[in-house]
């Protein structure tokens, strides 16, 4: 059972140093559906790490995370495979990549383990979930511009 994300007050976050008035969220779980509201358009707050697919309760919080070395692990991996020589050399590569949670594994096997496993499986859920938010989002900013 997923929630229906409904946006509707105005409220101060609490532990941020961003002082716009950026609006609080009332959860309900009526429907399986995720919607969006345009007053979140700009995904400035609360603080994400689209990599690591992490949301932070600050920016001192985002900060840290940024300057971690599990972050920066997954950064390495994430710039080896978007330069231009990568392609050819992913085909000569002993390792495989997991393009969810940009790991690297030695064989196919212990990747296809890899993907079944719950750690994996909730992220890309999750992922999926973040991806259709952004999606309305850009929908939404879409119309308010053809208006």
């Amino acid at each position: 059972m997923t929630e229906q994300v409904i946006t509707d007050t105005p409220v101060q976050p609490t532990g941020s140093d961003n002082t716009e008035n950026l609006g609080s969220l009332t959860q309900e779980t009526k429907s399986k559906e995720v919607t969006a509201n345009p007053n979140f358009i700009t995904w400035k707050f609360p603080p994400y790490c689209e990599l690591c697919n992490v949301t932070f309760p600050s920016e001192a919080n985002s900060k840290i995370h940024f300057e971690n070395n599990g972050h920066k692990n997954k950064l390495h991996t994430w710039e080896k495979y978007q330069e231009p020589k990568a392609s050819s050399d992913e085909k000569n590569s002993k390792t495989v990549l997991c393009d969810v949670c940009w790991k690297e594994m030695n064989t196919q096997a212990i990747l296809d383990v890899h993907l079944k496993s719950p750690a994996h499986l909730k992220l890309a859920q999750t992922r999926l979930v973040i991806q259709k938010l952004k999606e309305d989002y850009r929908q939404i900013k879409e119309s308010q511009e053809n208006e």
